[in-house]
This record gives structure tokens, sequence and C-alpha cells, in this order.
């Protein structure tokens, strides 16, 4: 079996094999600064996202009613007229906690604050403008759950692609680019890996089986939010439009991993290399849909019930 891809067929490994791994390589750094929040130090303010009930046809029952006060905060999002409460949203109230800086406590974390402010401003593009029942507040909360679970999770395959070149080289890969290139962009379109993110958003819309239970009008709205956000977001956020193409897609993804191999963001030339093998790199090496949190307000637990489970179950 090819080292590079380190699964078996397409099973992902467990997280404390790679955890155990990349220990016994030295490449854990919990006290390494990082750009992304911290994970939260207990679990009293998380839950587990359930994927399979996020991505079930809504009912009318009890157990899948958004509670009244997430409506009203629905109905007072979608009629604001504003979206600027979104510039904080990606990688600073949802974000990614990697496995290199946070070992066990690696996953996504999603502030549940941050799912309904996104499904308010989705609500603003539906053709009413607004957000009246149950079933319309249920497919508007789980596809902005599902949007900012696709920008995270990708940041979880650029960290698979680069475990499995420190594997191979047996040398550190991941924290020199975080620290090298990442956090210090060298230009208004940096860095690459945020915009493929963003384009990521976008692509995986049309692929998510779990999608196809959401409304088509909820869908559109989506896509919609989507085209007037991401232009306005800083630095290579901004440029996920232009990355939604297949084609211009692998060229980014060529280049950030050029960057992520030489820990540089100046060309090495020699990027189209990467599309022998780019595809199985960047298959997420853990079960990052298991390790997806809900994070509370304030402290307290999540309220969205309907669409998680305890973090022990």
């Amino acid at each position: 079996m090819n080292p590079l891809c380190f699964r078996s067929g397409r099973s992902v490994i467990a997280a404390s094999r790679v955890i155990e791994v990349l220990e016994d390589m030295g490449l854990i750094d919990p006290e390494g600064s990082r750009a992304w929040p911290l994970p939260p130090e207990t679990d009293r303010e998380l839950a587990r996202v359930d994927w399979p009930r996020v991505g079930a046809p809504h009912t009318g029952s009890r157990d899948g009613a958004v509670p009244a006060r997430v409506m009203k905060e629905l109905e007072a999002m979608a009629g604001s007229g504003d979206d600027g409460r979104l510039e904080e949203v990606l990688d600073r109230l949802a974000w990614y906690a990697p496995i290199h800086f946070s070992g066990e406590r690696w996953g996504v974390y999603i502030g549940e604050h941050t799912v309904i402010t996104l499904a308010g401003r989705i609500g603003a593009r539906l053709p009413a403008g607004r957000i009246t029942d149950q079933a319309t507040a249920q497919d508007a909360i789980r596809s902005a759950l599902y949007t900012l679970y696709f920008h995270e999770a990708f940041h979880h395959y650029v960290e698979s692609f680069a475990i499995r070149v420190e594997l191979v080289e047996k040398t550190s890969r991941y924290v020199p680019y975080h620290h090298r290139v990442y956090s210090r962009p060298t230009g208004d379109d940096e860095p690459v890996e945020e915009a493929l993110a963003c384009a990521e958003m976008l692509r995986r819309q049309k692929k998510e089986s779990g999608l196809k239970a959401i409304h088509r009008d909820i869908r559109r709205a989506t896509r919609g939010l989507l085209e007037d956000w991401i232009p306005t977001l800083p630095g290579g956020y901004r440029k996920g439009l232009d990355l939604e193409q297949e084609a211009r897609f692998k060229e980014a993804q060529n280049r950030l991993s050029s960057q992520i191999q030489a820990g540089t963001s100046v060309s090495s030339g020699d990027e189209a290399r990467w599309r022998l093998i780019r595809r199985e790199l960047y298959r997420g090496i853990c079960d990052c849909r298991r390790n997806t949190y809900l994070v509370g307000t304030w402290g307290s637990p999540p309220i969205l019930r309907n669409l998680c489970r305890p973090v022990t179950g």
C-alpha cells in the first residue's frame, strides 16, 4: 500500500493512532502558537453534531422543533438586511482545531449562535424574505450547519495532506507551513488555503447527499448568500468564488501542496506534479464528522438538541 495514503480502502484512521505516530515523531505541538481559537477546555458547552439527524427530512414532532427564542432570532436576522454580523464567522466563531496543536481535542467547532446567525441571513434571501414556520427554520439551520462544516472540514483535509507527507519524509511540514505561510500572508489573495476552503463551501452544495432533504428554496438562498458574502471577506477568503470551477480549484490546490511541503509561499515552479496523487492525499485521514461539535453560548450547552447528541455518546 502506498504509505502516502495511510488508509485502507476508503476508511479513515482512528485519531488515537494518528496522534500516537505524530507524538513518536515529535510533531505534536500543543504549546505552539496557532491562527485559530483553542478548543473549549471542557465538554460542558459542547454537543457532538448528529449528522444522520441533520441530513434526515424534517418532521413536525416536538423533538424536531426549533425553540421559540431561536425562531425569534431567525426572524430578526432575516429581516435585518445586514450581513455585517457574518464578518468574523469563519475560523473565529466556527473553526478547526488541528491535530498537530490540539491532540485529542482536535476537530471542527461551530458556535451555535453562528449557525443561527447564518441561517437567518439565508432566510433573508428566500422568496418571502423571512422565516416564520418550523420547516423553513429547520432547513435554514441545517443548511447553515452544513455550509460552515464544509469550510472547516477542508482545513482537516489540508492537515491530512501534510500528515501523509510527514509520514513519508519523516520531517515536520504542517507546523512550519502554518507559521511561515498561513499565518504570514504575502499578498492580498493569501492564504490560498482559505480561498480553497471558501470554494469548498460552494462546491459541496452540489455534492452533499444530506442537502437533498432540504427544500430547494433554502438551497438556492444558501447559494445566493455565499455569492454575496464571500467577495466581502478579507484576504484569501474573498477569492473563493474564483476557485469554484474544477480546473481553477485543482491549480490552487497544487500550489497549496507545494507551500506545505516547502514551508514557503514562493512558487516552486513544479506544482503540476501534485496532480498525480492530489486526490488521495487530500482525503480526511480521520473521521472529521464524528469530531464536529456545536458550541453553546456563554458556557451553556447547545439548545438545538435535535441536531446533536452528548459528546460521550
